[in-house]
């Protein structure tokens, strides 16, 4: 870096300024803000410090504003007055060393200490530190001490609210922790990595400080100094760190950190600066959640993404790299070098000034968080107790609705008009369920399934934009679908989502997993087979799904897995495969099975008949070429144009043909240009190349059939390269179509996370995965999706579905040896504690007491007892008495308004313990609370104050509750 900005800690809101450091020129100029002209900075020039010797390093005091050090090239550290009312030449200070080699760095404590890290050299110290603030400190004076001998330093800061403590970048290979009041030399502290350059301290939290990699290692290290003082070098498996970019920006091509600084206005937030001219900020948070596994087997590549409890919440692309293609700035618009505006900030918020290379500065504003709205538990968005939107009326079942809204909304995109019919030529792209009500489009020939599937659950947004109440009405389809039995019965929960297709067809699916599991029907030689994927079953590996293996100790292979496919088409009776060659036909066949491609001639057309009844006339008559039975084709088109429902365009000569002839091929070029119809196009393309990967690669048509396709046409080797391809493809987008490839197992976890993140569907995520989890899976983000469901349904006060789903998914959990992987749940009513929101039921069998603060890593390494766990002691303040505080924190129960004892004791009019409860008042065992001023009472204290009083007989409430019941 030849330049950088630094904001002066001592900016006020009447003089905000800031420092412009010329390393190329030797040049400081001490600046203040003037104006904004947009994003630009006007300012006006202070005092100017040039004819400096060559520094490589710089700081600006934390005490006195006009002080400036600069760690000269040689190694000296330099202290330049940067006073307007004083001449340039008035005072400059500087600290002679030994051996002269280069300051690396250089930084001021709010103790007027000044410490400058130096280049390695031999028998001398790289760590010196100055007492600025000594009135005997002179040219000539030592260090106030001396630190790092033959070490070199790369990087230091001083922790402001610990001006004796310092850490430190050593060696290019440990982070050091000094106490300048220890009298060793050694450091308090020490961990061994490579990220030591470019430390900065988060002055809001500095319990955390980050770090970076060297010239080409982008990487940033996030530390807490509480765990590294609790490390040491002799321990090599200790990790002080609790988050690691690797790499922090783009490292396509080399890069490397050239700033690293936090923001000084916000918690956990930072910002990074690359060569490439890439500039990011960076926010952090954590969370609380406690991972519980019920098993240590392997899990998803994500399976460890919530071990740790930071993460990160945001990441702001301010500038992308300059070999981007979304990097629109010209070279004189890049960032060179940058820092956080905090103190006496003019714009308020998060700002950054930024220097550009021909020494332009503009301020840049960090993107502020989504705006926050009030809406309330139905869905009605309010200002000042005024609502200002709502839901527009239901006009039905949820389905019914959502078919209302979506018909709306993509009509409106493909320009269509819901009507009758229209003819081949005329039709867009009107590949249609025939509902009652509507005709929702369904397929594109010019959009993919997947896209339409986005359209469909997004309203097409942002190309369609609805009115806000119907918006508002898609919020309320999860919590309507959970009040008409959205759970785990596919067949009912077909009809309740039967707005969305593609959601259709993945309770289809697993309805077919299920016939197909049926009394074992998936177990064979000694491997249960239940919800694999296709992916799985093709591959014939077992590295995944030893879990699935009956007898644990049976040795695995892939032809024990190709034995038990064999085994298992044979317990189905399922004919010979007819299809291309292949070495797997068995696999084959059970994949068409689980693709719902009925391997029967009967089944195909009871399959046929429910698309023509359905309005998808060449879908059906399609479907039946694809699957070999062209006679079933030639019957359903013949029975069309008899009713006049296809237009006669010579399709059945075509499909008659065993081979297409050079005129066939471009009448039916023709017809393909002429026809929107997606599973039409598919077998025109077909007959027109004459190679079966024309109508796989179309996008356009499901992915069932697809795969369907290539099940039977491909050979192994197009197979195998397909379903992988297919596989990430859909795992990446989030397209629930990939379930079939990846089945119920780790990999459809990694599929479903990304299908929550774009649609935000957690509701058929979680009862999708209630047949596999915790049976067959067990990854740490089932649980936490489960427990936010269950919350939810809470929140719906949908406590009669929350119990049933909690049944048929215990009944669901059930080992083979009839044992239950589920734990208790808590009930759904129950009285909770205000302070931990735990139920207030006492908790006396230790697997069902909710530990908090304590990690399962924790709790795996103390001491075993056998028994009840002991309970922990009361803080202080609390009663001993469990009947009296709650059991999980120990937080006390309120008072009465009245008698001011403990809301739970008897009645203290009444004399004698063992009378008490038998004489004691039935209304006296109740509590009672104001829902508008939260003051409990004794039930019979309540029900005879306010038989004479309308107020509440707190003092200072004022609250009118007797008026309230």
């Amino acid at each position: 870096m030849d330049a950088a900005i630094r904001w002066s800690p001592h900016s006020t809101q009447y003089n905000p300024r800031f420092l412009i450091i010329d390393v190329a020129s030797n040049r400081l100029r001490l600046c203040q803000l003037d104006k904004f002209d947009k994003n630009k900075v006007k300012y006006k020039q202070l005092c100017v410090r040039d004819k400096l010797p060559n520094y490589t390093a710089f700081d600006w005091s934390k005490a006195d504003e006009h002080l400036v050090a600069i760690g000269s090239a040689s190694g000296e550290a330099v202290i330049v007055q940067l006073d307007p009312d004083r001449p340039q030449t008035e005072w400059i200070h500087s600290f002679p060393i030994k051996h002269q080699r280069k300051c690396n760095s250089i930084a001021f404590s709010s103790k007027n200490f000044l410490a400058t890290g130096l280049d390695r050299v031999r028998n001398d110290v790289c760590l010196n530190i100055y007492d600025v603030g000594s009135p005997t400190m002179t040219s000539s004076s030592e260090p106030y001490k001396k630190l790092a001998s033959s070490e070199a330093i790369s990087s230091i800061k001083f922790f402001s609210g610990q001006p004796d403590t310092l850490v430190a970048g050593v060696a290019r290979a440990y982070i050091r922790i000094y106490d300048l009041r220890d009298s060793g030399t050694s450091g308090i502290a020490q961990y061994q990595t490579r990220q030591v350059h470019n430390i900065a301290i988060d002055p809001l939290d500095e319990n955390y400080f980050i770090s970076a990699g060297t010239t080409g290692d982008p990487t940033v290290t996030v530390w807490d100094q509480r765990f590294v003082k609790q490390r040491t070098s002799s321990d090599p498996t200790a990790n002080g760190s609790v988050l690691e970019f690797r790499p922090v920006v783009d490292n396509s091509q080399s890069a490397t950190i050239w700033s690293l600084r936090y923001c000084g206005t916000k918690r956990a937030t930072f910002g990074v600066l690359a060569n490439t001219g890439e500039f990011k900020i960076i926010e952090l948070a954590q969370h609380s959640h406690q991972a519980t596994p019920h098993s240590a087997s392997a899990a998803g590549p994500n399976a460890q993404s919530w071990a740790s409890p930071h993460y990160t919440k945001i990441s702001h692309n301010l500038r992308y790299p300059s070999h981007d293609e979304r990097s629109r700035q010209n070279n004189q618009a890049r960032v060179v070098a940058y820092d956080f505006m905090t103190a006496g900030n003019p714009l308020g918020g998060q700002c950054v000034l930024a220097l550009n290379p021909n020494r332009d500065i503009e301020a840049i504003k960090v993107p502020t968080p989504a705006p926050k709205l009030n809406i309330t538990a139905l869905e009605e968005i309010f200002r000042d107790r005024t609502i200002i939107a709502k839901p527009s009326p239901r006009q039905g079942v949820v389905a019914e609705d959502l078919i209302d809204l979506q018909n709306k909304t993509l009509s409106e995109k493909h320009e269509i008009t819901p009507g009758p019919r229209d003819t081949l030529s005329g039709r867009l792209d009107k590949l249609t369920i025939d509902h009652p009500r509507r005709n929702i489009p369904l397929l594109s020939a010019s959009e993919s399934s997947s896209k339409m599937h986005e359209d469909l659950l997004t309203l097409a947004y942002p190309d369609v934009k609805s009115p806000l109440s119907e918006y508002l009405k898609t919020l309320q389809t999860q919590k309507r679908r959970c009040q008409e039995g959205y759970n785990l019965d596919c067949r009912k929960n077909i009809e309740i989502v039967a707005n969305d297709p593609w959601l259709v067809e993945t309770w289809s699916l697993v309805e077919r997993m299920d016939m197909h599991a049926w009394g074992d029907g998936m177990v064979g030689n000694g491997l249960d087979l239940k919800y694999l994927g296709l992916t799985a079953i093709m591959s014939n590996k077992l590295k995944m799904y030893d879990q699935r293996l009956i007898d644990p100790d049976a040795k695995t292979s892939q032809d024990i897995f190709i034995d038990a496919v064999k085994e298992i088409c044979e317990s189905k009776e399922f004919p010979p495969f007819i299809g291309t060659f292949t070495h797997l036909p068995e696999n084959r066949q059970l994949c068409l099975s689980l693709c719902g491609w009925n391997l029967s001639k009967k089944g195909l057309r009871e399959r046929c008949s429910k698309l023509m009844d359905d309005g998808q006339y060449y879908k059906a008559i399609v479907i039946a070429v694809f699957q070999g039975y062209k006679d079933v084709a030639l019957d359903l088109l013949k029975e069309t144009l008899q009713q006049k429902q296809l237009e006669n365009i010579g399709l059945g000569a075509v499909i008659a043909c065993d081979s297409v002839n050079e005129d066939q091929r471009h009448l039916c070029s023709w017809m393909a240009d002429m026809t929107d119809e997606p599973y039409l196009k598919g077998l025109l393309a077909y007959f027109i190349s004459g190679d079966w990967s024309s109508v796989v690669d179309m996008t356009q048509l499901s992915l069932t059939d697809r795969v369907g396709v290539a099940l039977k046409y491909l050979s192994d080797d197009k197979l195998s390269h397909f379903l992988k391809l297919s596989t990430q493809e859909t795992v990446a987008y989030g397209n629930i179509e990939g379930l079939l490839l990846t089945g119920l197992t780790a990999r459809a976890m990694d599929l479903l996370e990304h299908y929550i993140s774009k649609f935000g569907d957690l509701q058929s995520a979680v009862l999708i995965l209630s047949r596999a989890c915790p049976l067959y899976i067990q990854d740490p983000r089932w649980a936490l999706w489960k427990d936010i469901y269950l919350h939810q349904m809470q929140v719906w006060r949908t406590f009669l579905e929350r119990t049933q789903y909690i049944k048929a998914h215990n009944l669901r959990c059930v080992t083979r040896e009839g044992r239950s992987l589920n734990k208790p749940s808590s009930p759904s009513i129950a009285i909770r504690c205000p302070n931990c929101h735990q139920n207030l039921a006492l908790r006396k069998d230790p697997k069902t007491v909710r530990q908090h603060l304590v990690t399962v890593s924790d709790r795996s390494k103390a001491p075993h007892h056998v028994g009840p766990q002991p309970r922990p002691h009361p803080p202080k303040g609390t009663v001993s008495s469990p009947a009296l505080a709650c059991p999980n924190c120990n937080a006390q129960m309120p008072r009465c308004g009245l008698c001011m004892m403990w809301l739970g004791s008897p009645d203290p009019s009444k004399v004698g313990a063992a009378q008490t409860l038998k004489e004691e008042d039935s209304e006296a065992r109740l509590m009672v609370f104001c829902m508008n001023c939260t003051h409990g009472f004794h039930g019979h204290h309540a029900r005879d104050w306010f038989a004479r009083h309308a107020m509440c007989p707190v003092p200072d409430c004022q609250c009118m509750c007797g008026l309230l019941k």
